[in-house]
């Protein structure tokens, strides 16, 4: 089971922009990066439906996941995208979906980048299949997804 085959699928059709960012978290804060926000505004001004900036040259051991990510939502609303999501995949977090470690082979800290809107398009279209099938409560909470009235 792929974890998200709205990903799987960008990659295989050429949809995602890869970008590099080798400045270490400590340089984030407390101002967010210019070089970080600039690559964030070119995938959004891109046709690319997916944006992965590989974090590399820092293993961002010292900034747990979770209050990282929502630090670097928070910088991307004042610097006025309110439309895009920000999701940070660290391999240093024990993290697993339905019993498959979801983070463990990444080669580095990844930032997901995708349009708020796409994602609630791909939440329905999921709604539609047999996707979450597999998946038990305490998935459906580490994903902050509430459960579905067909799922119950």
């Amino acid at each position: 089971m792929p974890i998200c085959p709205f990903i799987q699928g960008d990659l295989h059709t050429g949809n995602i922009k890869f970008m590099v960012y080798e400045k270490e978290v400590n340089q984030m804060i407390p101002d967010m990066d210019d070089g970080f926000i600039n690559m964030i505004r070119e995938w959004r001004d891109s046709d690319f439906k997916t944006g992965l900036i590989l974090h590399v040259g820092d293993d961002c051991k010292q900034f747990p996941r979770k209050r990282h990510q929502k630090y670097l939502n928070d910088r991307l609303k004042e610097n006025g995208m309110n439309d895009i999501k920000l999701l940070m995949f660290s391999p240093y977090e024990d993290f697993n979906i339905a019993g498959v470690d979801t983070r463990k082979n990444a080669p580095c800290v990844l930032y997901n980048l995708a349009k708020k809107k796409d994602l609630h398009e791909a939440n329905d279209k999921l709604k539609k299949t047999k996707w979450y099938d597999k998946l038990l409560t305490e998935d459906f909470k580490k994903l902050a997804i509430k459960k579905h009235k067909k799922l119950l």
